[in-house]
């Protein structure tokens, strides 16, 4: 008895797009795997235990974390729930999480290539789905919170944590202007009023928002991270000098005791239930 095999669809233009950028997007982390694992930013263990207390678990969750990069949100969450589930985009970070985790002998975890946009699993499969610093680098960011939502069962959490851009729309594009200089995988940073708008028209009832400024990263060694080329690091440092000196994005940037110039990655942390 043959197989029938249903034929695809061509592609639309707006398909090809965000396969084009998640090929962007494989390519930055893949050249940054390694320093991005390591950076501060990404590995401060007071960050990450305060969005895993931001979760509320109970110890029984069945756990997704989506854009997982080098695991360190899927290894914490771990130690907190049932069973955890990675994905992402870059086998090149998934390779580091799945390293790291079973040096550290974290056997509830597991790790898989998968696309946010159009999430591997089945409807309600999930009690938590969570998420950090990554819809800043999605083309359809309402998209991938809807997929969360699918995938999460009714009474569950979804929960973000990102970069939050200025409410003011010129302001907003000048922050994008530079984080896209240094990492083309950036898209578009939110405004929280738009993030709670996306958590709305997802489906989701949003329970709680908390903002930071805490996370100040260094500029030579987060344009190092990228591997940023000569001339588009020097115009994202002259952005950023102009930023510091006319307040133009509202990510504050400023000049340590010793001279080296950081900015403010301002952040949100999100919780919205499925309701229905």
């Amino acid at each position: 008895m043959g197989t029938t095999y249903r034929a695809h669809a061509p592609w639309s233009s707006i398909e090809r797009f965000v396969a084009q950028h998640n090929d962007v997007i494989r390519d930055s982390f893949t050249t940054q795997a390694k320093m991005f694992a390591a950076n501060p930013w990404v590995t401060d263990e007071q960050r990450i235990q305060r969005l895993v207390a931001a979760a509320r678990l109970k110890g029984d969750e069945r756990v997704l974390d989506i854009a997982t990069g080098p695991g360190y949100i899927a290894e914490a969450f771990a130690r907190a729930a049932r069973e955890v589930i990675g994905v992402d985009l870059t086998e090149a970070m998934l390779a580091i999480a799945r390293e790291r985790t079973q040096q550290h002998g974290v056997t509830n975890v597991t790790f898989r290539i998968g696309d946010a946009q159009n999430l591997p699993f089945e409807s309600e499969e999930f009690e938590l789905v969570v998420s950090r610093l990554a819809l800043h680098h999605v083309q359809n960011p309402l998209q991938v919170l809807r997929e969360m939502t699918r995938v999460v069962s009714r009474g569950g959490s979804v929960l973000i944590e990102d970069i939050f851009a200025s409410e003011h729309p010129e302001r907003a594009a000048y922050q994008d202007r530079w984080e896209t200089l240094r990492d083309p995988s950036h898209v578009r940073a939110i405004p929280l009023s738009e993030f709670l708008q996306l958590f709305r028209d997802s489906g989701l009832e949003t329970d709680s928002v908390s903002t930071h400024d805490d996370l100040t990263p260094e500029v030579e060694r987060w344009l190092a991270t990228t591997r940023t080329p000569p001339d588009r690091a020097a115009e994202v440092r002259r952005l950023l000098e102009e930023d510091r000196l006319h307040d133009l994005s509202g990510t504050r940037p400023f000049q340590d005791a010793t001279g080296r110039l950081h900015y403010h990655a301002r952040t949100v942390t999100l919780a919205g239930r499925k309701f229905r």
